[in-house]
């Protein structure tokens, strides 16, 4: 994800709407034309109340009795339309809204779905979810404003001044004087409310993971009797974001008020300059009525197009923010010009590999190879690089040098998904959405029959455990699994391994969660998994990994010891040394 400095280097106003019409809403033209027409349709049945009370006022003056019997009647007819009009404009405006912002957050979602994982891990998860979520939700709500303020409001404000310079163009021309002013200092207040709204929506995402993160670890705070210190900390956040929040609410109270007083000065000046004109045999009474009625039906709009422009300034703030996630490309992505490729042998070969996070070197210039049937084990202390070798083969992360084969072939020169393919993936923090045990186990291929998925259960040691579950296959796991205990979770992992049939198959520390009985039923499953294949695994319990075909010994980002258990044992080094700390040597 950009850095917040990235972020804040806000597109105008202007291009963030452009961008806006361009990429989401110009292909809705039919939605579109629809809600114009019953935004025009409102509009001109507001235009036709004016008109309507100036007739009953000449009829009052002139004692034409029909003439009152026959206006109820039309007034009823009248708001029975506007009111069905208003009705559906609204429907059709939020269905827009929604299916704007719909696809806006289906981009966003595929955008993260698919972008390096150096992007995703760069942030909280509740940075992503604010952004997906609250981000959205603050466009959804301008493009409704925009719609009815800015199309329909406009309109009716047209029609108004329309019928008020058909009254008379001299007190229309008092209001349109007075009016303007009011422009410049909701101007101002608008571009004060893009900076508060950008600081609220980036407070709102720190919120957000923070809660992410106390409910995630709600067990380490109960045990460690945290509940009061996380009490204040969540309490302080909430009371950031109560300010930030007040003050753009603050921005927003200002407004009515300026068109308030303007809106008054405006009708104070017509009724003095009407009472003149009406002395003066200009103007009849009804043309004043008829005036003054649409003059004040002409407030309730032009507020609406005066709160817009702070709206439409806080949602660009947001714009800016959805842009800045969807328009950071991938670094890792396939080549133009991949052939096809179909991994069968799975023989792996790292030469001379280097790899820095940052600027910190976390890989240096580590050669080695894995063939088909053999498994190869990485050992080391904590931080040597061992899961980032892990995390190059299928580049989760690019490599800085060197180079990396599969069966003889470039890994850079592959489709990733050809490459993605060969190989799965068995880790220490087992993976599972709140599905059922069955479907789980299908990602490892989504076409399995439910026959196949079973047979992988039972390969993973897993089947009697999941038939015991209250509805066998169809148990819901719940959230990341939280129904199932560890090796249960283990064991749904390796049969979805199981399952996909990779000719490579990739343990990162498979084993190192479980107690004692979990871990030998994990390791019997995973022996049987590891059969005709390339392995390759990654384990801090070396009692684990004796039996390994080749043993690499890492140490700060590089290769210093290699070979079988014997071997090392006897080179009295590294590896040695940690299986001492560990109480084991060879049997």
């Amino acid at each position: 994800m950009t850095s917040r400095a990235t972020i804040s280097l806000n597109l105008s106003t202007r291009a963030a709407i452009k961008r806006l019409w361009r990429d989401w809403i110009a292909s809705r033209k039919a939605a579109i034309v629809i809600a114009l027409v019953l935004m025009a349709l409102v509009a001109a049945t507001a235009a036709a109340y004016p008109v309507m009370i100036r007739h009953v006022f000449d009829a009052l003056g002139s004692g034409n009795a029909d003439l009152i019997w026959q206006i109820p009647p039309l007034i009823i007819a009248l708001t029975l339309v506007k009111g069905l009009a208003m009705y559906f404009q609204v429907r059709q405006v939020t269905s827009l809204a929604l299916s704007i912002t719909t696809a806006i957050q289906k981009a966003m979602a595929r955008h993260l779905i698919h972008a390096d994982l150096a992007q995703v891990l760069s942030a909280p998860a509740g940075e992503f979810v604010s952004r997906v979520m609250n981000d959205v939700l603050v466009v959804r709500e301008a493009i409704k404003r925009l719609a009815n303020n800015l199309i329909r409001d406009l309109l009716t404000i047209i029609t108004m001044v329309a019928t008020m310079i058909w009254f008379d163009w001299l007190l229309t021309i008092i209001v349109l004087v007075v009016y303007p002013i009011a422009m410049k200092p909701i101007i101002t207040i608008g571009k004060r409310q893009r900076k508060q709204s950008s600081h609220l929506q980036e407070d709102m995402a720190d919120v957000t993971a923070m809660m992410n993160e106390t409910l995630q670890g709600s067990r380490m705070v109960r045990a460690y009797g945290l509940e009061d210190h996380e009490t204040q900390r969540t309490g302080t956040a909430f009371d950031g974001l109560f300010s930030r929040i007040l003050k753009l609410e603050l921005g927003r109270a200002r407004i009515d008020p300026i068109l308030e007083v303007l809106g008054g000065l405006a009708v104070a000046g017509v009724i003095a300059v009407a009472g003149w004109r009406v002395i003066a045999g200009h103007m009849q009474v009804g043309d004043v009525a008829g005036f003054i009625t649409a003059l004040l039906m002409l407030v309730q709009p032009v507020r609406g197009l005066g709160t817009l422009n702070a709206v439409v300034e806080e949602a660009a703030a947001a714009l800016n923010r959805i842009f800045a996630l969807i328009d950071t490309a991938p670094q890792i992505t396939s080549p133009e010009k991949a052939t096809a490729q179909n991994i069968t042998k799975g023989d792996v070969v790292f030469d001379g590999v280097s790899f820095d996070y940052g600027d910190a070197p976390a890989l240096s210039d580590v050669s080695f190879t894995a063939s088909q049937g053999k498994t190869v084990a990485l050992v080391g202390p904590s931080g040597a690089g061992k899961t980032t070798v892990i995390n190059l083969l299928p580049r989760l992360f690019d490599r800085t040098k060197g180079q990396i084969r599969i069966d003889g072939i470039d890994i850079q020169d592959m489709a990733i998904r050809d490459l993605r393919a060969s190989m799965a993936l068995v880790s220490q923090d087992a993976v599972l959405f709140n599905d059922t045990i069955r479907e789980n186990i299908r990602l490892g291929r989504l076409d399995a029959s439910d026959a196949e998925v079973e047979a992988a259960a039972k390969n993973a040691a897993a089947f009697d455990f999941i038939m015991a579950q209250p509805d066998g296959f169809d148990t819901i796991v719940g959230e990341a699994g939280s129904r199932l205990s560890g090796g249960q979770k283990q064991r749904i992992s390796i049969a979805r391994a199981m399952l996909k049939d990779a000719p490579i198959l990739l343990l990162d520390e498979a084993t190192s969660a479980l107690d004692a009985a979990s871990e030998q039923q994990i390791q019997e499953a995973l022996e049987t998994l590891s059969k005709g294949r390339t392995t390759l695994v990654v384990a801090h319990r070396l009692a684990t990994v004796q039996g390994a075909d080749h043993i690499l010994v890492m140490d700060q980002g590089k290769l210093v010891e290699q070979g079988d258990h014997g071997t090392l044992m006897a080179a009295d080094g590294l590896y040695a040394k940690l299986c001492a700390l560990q109480h084991f040597s060879a049997d």
